[in-house]
């Protein structure tokens, strides 16, 4: 949501705007990934209003951050009485671009609003204006999400979750090609993967019992001799070494270099899943407390 062509019945702070003399509503925006799947957003607000700032420590106004993706439909607000605001965004809640608008609103009802900065236009006014008023805005430039981006927290991302030709009980297998990893399962265990997938709540377990093992694996097989040149030119390895590189590590460095254990590399790719599991397990035990 950008705000573009309103016109407001009083004076807002605005970048263009010429209700104010020389009062000027800066945001200073930084993007970054955190971890590999999800975006971490930075925001430091300067009013340079004394009127508006005073409005914010008073608790009359504060700061929001509306973000909204508009291919998705993902919409959040994020409040907050300080200029510095740090959030976090799935990078699965995104596709093609991201918008974001910085607005001071007043929280209370407020009858004689009134500024020294103001154009002279309004010499010698004051307005009655209500909670939810729009003191100030800036849209933000928006971020553009890469199509494609790898991430190890779903099935349905290198990962490819296929039926065996079989009917028997069989163990789940695990192959690669170029274009990613695939999980087989047999046609019980399956129908059983499809049926949880349905549930979101489910997500975090099937990851730690599937997508987990199978990352373990992968890590194992990228570090046998010649595992590098192998796999080099796969799609998957040149994804996940770009998403590396976004939070500033190299992919390579961890998977050939470092003492981890290719269990360690698993879950800190995934983002702690065994963590993320076991915490999903007691709401859906119990989902009445979930409800409540």
């Amino acid at each position: 949501m950008n705000i573009s062509g309103r016109s407001f019945a009083y004076p807002v702070l605005c970048a263009g705007g010429s209700d104010y003399r020389t009062s000027k509503f800066t945001v200073d925006y930084l993007t970054s990934m955190n971890g590999v799947n999800s975006i971490g957003l930075v925001f430091d607000i300067k009013p340079d209003c004394p009127e508006i700032e005073r409005m914010i420590a008073d608790g009359t106004a504060e700061y929001i951050i509306h973000l909204e993706c508009p291919t998705t439909a993902f919409r959040e607000i994020v409040r907050s009485n300080s200029g510095h605001i740090e959030y976090s965004v799935s990078i699965h809640r995104l596709v093609g671009t991201l918008e974001a608008v910085a607005l001071v609103v007043l929280k209370k009802d407020i009858t004689d609003f009134y500024c020294g900065d103001w154009d002279s236009d309004y010499d010698g006014m004051t307005f009655e204006l209500s909670a939810g008023s729009v003191l100030a805005y800036q849209n933000l430039d928006k971020l553009r999400i890469k199509s494609g981006h790898a991430s190890f927290t779903d099935a349905d991302s290198i990962f490819t979750v296929y039926k065996k030709l079989t009917d028997s009980d069989e163990p789940a297998d695990v192959s690669v090609d170029g274009r990613g990893i695939r999980i087989g399962l047999s046609s019980g265990d399956y129908g059983m993967f499809t049926a949880l997938s349905a549930d979101d709540r489910m997500r975090p377990v099937l990851n730690g019992t599937l997508i987990l093992p199978a990352l373990v694996w992968l890590f194992e097989e990228l570090r046998q001799d010649g595992g590098r040149e192998r796999y080099r030119d796969s799609d998957w390895y040149i994804a996940l070494t770009e998403s590396y590189a976004k939070r500033g590590i190299s992919f390579e460095n961890e998977v050939f270099l470092s003492e981890k254990t290719s269990f360690q590399l698993a879950q800190e790719a995934m983002e702690l899943p065994v963590t993320k599991a076991l915490g999903q397990l007691p709401l859906i035990m119990n989902p009445a407390e979930d409800e409540e």
